[in-house]
């Protein structure tokens, strides 16, 4: 093997093992994230692949060959593993194990195929795993993390890497002659991994620092019991509907007698009575709309794109729907009803305080007939 080929192949191994260790740093911080080992464990693998590369005969056979090609085909598949795990989607162990054990079967019978055949059958098989890899993280864009498209960009590469190798082998087919052809497009091909390399790995730590501080930012907004957005947040959002063109409601909602329920049954009952009411709300409205919890017992929700009596039938929904239904807590069974006032932006105030002061006033009125009902608020 030439040195040239040598050295690349060795600082693939070095900076493979490097950015492990990083990876290993990160997952130190955040060990619930199990993306970390995954790419942990795709880094290390590849890096002993290098160095199978490294010490292949000079015919390029033997099991070094096996090992070093089944090595890499199952680093590049926990790569792919670690992608799906960072999407928070699941990711079977068997699928990234069996492209590695197919790779190696190939060799188990030399005389069936051809060293060309094998030759685009392997990259062949790390285009895919590579695209698929690239697609994982191009799915969730939606998040607009910055670095995604770093890693988009850093496995498309790698899989136009492997797919230029295929067409090599298609195109060569018998003029290659042993298990790796050592021509330029291997030297392009091992530098090229060493830029992929360098440049995923310092990606992965990026994007996963993005989306640290946004989930630290998500949570600041959030209601740590029911998990729905707190008052601020609600304030944050309803100064940018008010400041839209388009007709939304503003709705408060109070759990009736809530003090009795915790007397009566235990605060654990009146937590379960809370989460059970953020439940139905979240299930009874639309996506769109926006939850938050604003209080101990008090809950509102902005309707966007609705009419003033859609919204009263839709919050109403949600009423009857809480009136009807069970909370258990321990050996404690019972229920619980809702007061709400609803206030519909085209019928009533334009600022925020006076908007929030007549649905409260919709409240106050549900709360003066006998409670379990909806207001609505009064056209200015």
């Amino acid at each position: 093997m030439g040195m040239s080929i040598f050295a690349l192949f060795a600082a693939n191994a070095v900076v493979l093992a490097v950015i492990a260790v990083a990876f290993y740093a990160a997952w130190l911080g955040q060990r619930d994230e199990r993306h970390w080992i995954s790419w942990i464990v795709a880094n290390l693998v590849l890096a002993v692949s290098m160095v199978f590369f490294i010490l292949l005969p000079e015919d390029r056979g033997g099991l070094q060959i096996v090992a070093a090609n089944a090595l890499m085909v199952l680093g590049v598949g926990f790569r792919w593993c670690a992608a799906r795990q960072f999407g928070r989607r699941p990711a079977a162990v068997a699928i990234v194990v069996a492209p590695a054990l197919f790779t190696a079967s190939l060799y188990i019978m030399p005389e069936m195929l051809s060293h060309w055949q094998r030759f685009a059958i392997i990259n062949g098989v790390m285009m895919i795993i590579s695209a698929a890899t690239c697609y994982e993280f191009f799915r969730d864009r939606q998040d607009r993390l910055l670095s995604r498209y770093g890693l988009v960009a850093a496995y498309g590469l790698l899989a136009g890497g492997f797919a230029a190798r295929v067409v090599q082998g298609l195109m060569l087919n018998s003029a290659i002659t042993n298990f790796l052809p050592e021509d330029p497009m291997l030297l392009a091909g091992v530098f090229g991994a060493l830029f992929h390399t360098t440049a995923s790995g310092a990606f992965a730590l990026s994007i996963a620092y993005e989306r640290s501080a946004i989930d630290l930012r998500e949570a600041a907004l959030r209601d740590p019991l029911t998990g729905l957005y707190n008052r601020r947040a609600f304030e944050n959002q309803l100064k940018k509907y008010l400041e839209g063109q388009a007709a939304f409601a503003v709705v408060i909602l109070d759990i009736d007698h809530f003090k009795v329920v915790n007397d009566r049954y235990g605060h654990a009952a009146g937590d379960a009575a809370l989460c059970a009411c953020a439940r139905t709300i979240i299930r009874t409205l639309r996506a769109s709309d926006f939850v938050a919890r604003i209080g101990g017992e008090e809950f509102a929700a902005i309707l966007p794109r609705t009419s003033a009596a859609s919204a009263l039938e839709v919050i109403e929904r949600v009423r009857s729907t809480i009136a009807a239904q069970d909370i258990v807590s321990h050996e404690a069974r019972f229920r619980v009803t809702l007061s709400g006032g609803v206030a519909h932006s085209m019928s009533g105030p334009s600022d925020m305080d006076a908007l929030m002061k007549a649905a409260d006033a919709g409240l106050y009125r549900a709360k003066k007939a006998g409670r379990n009902r909806i207001e609505q608020a009064a056209a200015a």
